[in-house]
């Protein structure tokens, strides 16, 4: 496997896992905090006000989290490749 392709595999699956674990905390506060976040806007029930404000906040809870799990992803791979051990443990995974 390509050193690119696999780094780029585990940096989506770390962006995506820090996206859906925060997307539940998020629902988790929101029944706490504010109100029962909408699960289809499109029900009759649900007010436009609640629909645009969960669709913003967990756009932007979710889209900063992935952010997150990509750097923390990167500074993972910078810190390996100093290793003696690192390099060792990427020459058996990149090969």
């Amino acid at each position: 496997m390509k050193p690119h392709t696999f780094w780029t595999i585990v940096g989506t699956a770390t962006a995506g896992v820090t996206g859906v674990l925060m997307r539940q905390a998020m629902k988790k506060s929101f029944r706490y905090g504010v109100f029962e976040p909408p699960v289809n806007p499109d029900r009759e029930d649900i007010e436009w006000r609640q629909a645009i404000l969960w669709g913003a906040a967990s756009g932007m809870v979710v889209g900063a989290a992935r952010i997150v799990g990509w750097k923390v992803a990167s500074a993972g791979l910078r810190r390996t490749r100093r290793s003696h051990r690192g390099q060792r443990l990427l020459a058996r995974i990149e090969d």
